[in-house]
């Protein structure tokens, strides 16, 4: 199956680069036309980046629906590799910036605290779940005081048919299993928030930080779940049909060879090996369903998207009238 050094698991060619284009128009439809959360007042600032920027069409669309004004303003996308980025020409064109970089590792210094909006989308199957403290702290650093983070994501687990079906039941599952084979998280939302909530800053000698009492990095401002259920458009219901085809198919096709290639080692138990084969071959089945376009496999699929939007604090002097209120003995 297709798979890359970086933990991408399928091409990146023109064939993906469509899809990915494909897929934000979907994701984009879901969130009822927004490239930003309506309650962040995104076109106020001057810098924004995008991490895991695929073919960088979220950047665009921003850059273009930007009114042009005397302000310089600066988007900025990062991704691991370039393999999918536009020539220099179109992001120039665009007013855009694309860089590579792996989320993983600190950014430069240079783009720390730059950006007053830093928008993530969809990285929990390419981001083990060992890497989410590292990839979340990277992240914010990227922000300035008072910078807005917006994050979505889907859950395999959030995701359902109706009615429900043995075979969906079956996709699911498997696709967890995949996931947690492979390091990854196998289901993102509550891990992600809870590690945004967990952040801790440092707040320097005669400040306080007005998010809470205490040090905490990062306020929580919206969580809110979408559901494709409740969207009738032509563009949601291919978009639909599309993400089950693409995740579940590259997952299956991952542990099928996992499997086999498990149960053609002599170590393995010739127990463990009837298990395996059989395994295979309802996953196999399971495939060939999928791309034969069964009801039941692509067809009666709804899931939810979770839209995570939170601000880093800005630590304010204890001389500011309020602070007497919140910090008497200051």
């Amino acid at each position: 199956m297709p798979s890359n050094e970086d933990g991408y698991m399928l091409r990146r060619d023109h064939t993906e680069s469509q899809r990915l284009d494909a897929q934000h128009q979907f994701f984009r439809t879901l969130s009822g036309g927004h490239l930003v959360h309506p309650s962040i007042p995104w076109k106020l600032f001057s810098n924004v980046a995008d991490v895991a920027a695929g073919t960088g069409i979220w950047l665009r669309q921003l850059a273009q629906s930007t009114e042009t004004s005397d302000t310089v303003r600066s988007f900025v996308g990062f991704d691991i590799s370039a393999q999918q980025y536009p020539s220099k020409d179109e992001c120039q064109k665009d007013g855009i910036e694309l860089l590579t970089h792996d989320m993983t590792k600190p950014f430069p210094q240079e783009y720390h605290q730059k950006f007053e909006l830093v928008n993530v989308r969809f990285v929990s199957y390419v981001m083990k779940a060992t890497e989410l403290d590292n990839v979340v702290g990277n992240i914010v650093q990227l922000l300035r005081p008072g910078g807005y983070l917006q994050w979505q994501e889907c859950d395999a687990g959030d995701s359902w048919t109706t009615p429900e079906t043995t075979l969906a039941r079956s996709t699911i599952n498997y696709t967890i299993e995949e996931k947690i084979a492979r390091g990854l998280l196998p289901g993102i939302a509550t891990p992600l928030i809870r590690t945004i909530q967990s952040l801790q800053t440092e707040i320097p000698r005669g400040q306080h930080n007005p998010n809470s009492f205490s040090s905490d990095q990062m306020r929580l401002k919206q969580i809110e779940t979408v559901s494709t259920a409740t969207h009738p458009d032509p563009i949601v219901a291919a978009g639909k049909k599309m993400g089950v085809i693409s995740a579940a198919t590259v997952l299956l096709e991952s542990s099928i060879q996992r499997k086999r290639s498990k149960a053609a080692q002599d170590s393995t138990p010739s127990s463990e090996k009837e298990q395996l084969e059989r395994d295979v071959q309802a996953m196999s089945n399971l495939m060939e369903a999928i791309k034969c376009g069964e009801d039941d496999a692509v067809n009666n699929w709804d899931f939810e998207m979770t839209w995570i939007v939170a601000r880093k604090a800005i630590p304010l002097s204890t001389s500011e009238p309020w602070m007497a209120i919140k910090y008497p003995q200051a």
